[in-house]
């Protein structure tokens, strides 16, 4: 065991530090030192000769791959499509919002209200009223033979055009 007296001149404050025993740990160690070969041999003076470089895998290797210009440019376009779709979907939401509000919102054309049930398949073979009412004020027996297989509504206006025509 060392002893204050062995290590020297000590402040006091480290005394109690100097006679602990070090134990030098198993993890830490010193990398052996490298030997070199004696068959190395030192650079010439001209080292041209060690940047020759065959070429012949730069055109393998670029006929690999598209050139910059058109991966940029199908880049470009890929995400010109997504962004555009997008925008539709954006627009399709808000239509769909409108619809919602305002069935058959349409700001293009007319407002069209527009059923959510199926119409019956005998309402599609049913003549319109513009076909069924008279063109002129005379001729009524049109209005009155198919007047029965019509709508209430239609009925309706059937009957007050044939009380004008009667006027």
């Amino acid at each position: 065991m060392v002893t204050a007296a062995d290590i020297g001149p000590i402040s006091s404050q480290y005394a109690a530090a100097a006679t602990v025993p070090l134990i030098k740990s198993p993890s830490l160690w010193l990398p052996k030192p490298i030997e070199m070969p004696n068959d190395i041999h030192p650079l010439p003076e001209d080292i041209t000769a060690y940047f020759v470089y065959p070429f012949t895998l730069e055109e393998h290797v670029l006929s690999i791959q598209p050139s910059p210009s058109e991966a940029i440019s199908q880049r470009r376009a890929r995400n010109a499509e997504i962004l555009h779709q997008r925008e539709v979907e954006e627009e399709q939401k808000e239509k769909d919002a409108l619809r919602k509000i305002a069935p058959g919102y349409n700001p293009s054309s007319v407002l069209l209200p527009s059923s959510n049930s199926p119409k019956p398949p005998s309402a599609q073979s049913q003549p319109s009223m513009f076909d069924i009412l008279p063109t002129n004020g005379n001729d009524n027996s049109g209005s009155t033979k198919q007047g029965a297989s019509l709508d209430p509504m239609d009925e309706l206006v059937s009957q007050l055009e044939e009380m004008e025509s009667k006027r």
